[in-house]
């Protein structure tokens, strides 16, 4: 039976206009940062770097969505997985079938999650279709797989808060709007953290840095990126953080209990709050 709300779950999520509109803005982006990237090569400047980064072309379309627009999607999907059932009067009807709340809540996170991960996977097949259109050859692609593990990965953290926030919460556009917030708060207070351990040379300002949700969310597939032979600058450069150190570690930790405490808390409030006809 969760084999069902899984695949309800995906159908739901694809038929809102939010995430239609996610969709479309995947395929803008992916296209634009190409095209945008094709036609700087016809400045002096800019032709004499992407000489120099031509076969590494590919990181910027699978990384670049890491630093803002996973996130987003990631939150647009989720938050309103619970909460829009409540709001439309569906989750008594559902709890109606032959299932149990947690088979039932299990099912609507990993629809979601699943389709998260396809949506990237759409990104990752358009950015390497244009990355050999425009430049050609592109080198270690090995490490592809494990990038597209570590994306997925980390989106899991902002996906985990919004969706606790939309079981919390039961009303969609309000639940996406908090964990919004939060995502855009994190980010500034990372960067301002980051900015003053430089100015300050005081690494306990960076080590506050770590324990904010974005930091393991937004360091993790650097971490690994930054191995790539000869991506050191590019990797560098397309981190929101820049090159503020960390370890695939500890991002993985900060991903882990970012991700497990609100699923649990979702969980034990979905099994234990009643389940009203609907929410207004």
């Amino acid at each position: 039976m969760i084999e069902k709300i899984i695949l309800y779950e995906i159908r739901r999520a694809i038929a809102r206009k939010k995430v239609i509109t996610l969709i479309i803005i995947t395929f803008l982006f992916e296209i634009g940062t190409y095209v945008l990237l094709d036609y700087a090569k016809s400045t002096h400047t800019a032709a004499r770097f992407l000489s120099s980064i031509h076969e590494y072309v590919w990181l910027i379309g699978v990384l670049l969505p890491q630093s803002f627009l996973i996130h987003f999607i990631a939150i647009s999907i989720s938050a309103g997985s619970m909460a829009e059932e409540y709001e439309h009067g569906t989750m008594d009807f559902l709890l109606t079938k032959p299932i149990t709340r947690l088979s039932f809540i299990s099912g609507k996170f990993i629809g979601g999650y699943v389709l998260l991960t396809l949506m990237y996977g759409l990104m990752v097949i358009i950015s390497l279709f244009l990355s050999f259109f425009y430049f050609g050859t592109q080198v270690y692609l090995n490490f592809l797989p494990e990038l597209f593990g570590a994306v997925v990965f980390s989106a899991l953290t902002f996906y985990s808060i919004a969706f606790l926030v939309g079981e919390i919460i039961r009303r969609g556009n309000i639940a996406f709007l908090v964990a919004s917030v939060i995502l855009v708060t994190s980010v500034a207070l990372v960067d301002v953290l980051i900015l003053l351990s430089t100015l300050t040379r005081n690494l306990s300002y960076l080590s506050i840095s770590m324990y904010f949700p974005t930091w393991g969310a937004e360091e993790f597939p650097y971490s690994i990126a930054i191995n790539i032979p000869g991506a050191y600058f590019l990797v560098e450069g397309l981190s929101l953080f820049g090159g503020t150190p960390g370890s695939p570690l500890l991002s993985s930790l900060s991903i882990i209990a970012y991700s497990v405490v609100p699923i649990f808390i979702s969980i034990y409030t979905f099994l234990h709050r009643d389940i009203p006809k609907r929410v207004f």
